[in-house]
């Protein structure tokens, strides 16, 4: 994943997952997205994001039955 920024903030992980902001709260919520406050913004590393996809690119995977 090329991405110039090494920390998102919510609408900039929204806009990658291609999902709204109050997905990206629940999933930060629910510890499927690591993401860490600073001041009154949620900053998500950008590891977090491929980290995440690379989970659902597997789970997805290991699911699908053929």
């Amino acid at each position: 994943m090329l991405i110039n920024k090494s920390v998102f903030h919510v609408s900039d992980a929204a806009s990658l997952l291609c999902c709204s902001s109050q997905v990206i709260y629940e999933l930060i919520h629910n510890d499927k997205l690591f993401a860490y406050k600073d001041g009154k913004a949620w900053k998500i590393p950008e590891k977090s994001i491929t980290d995440y996809i690379n989970a659902r690119i597997i789970n997805t995977a290991l699911t699908k039955r053929y």
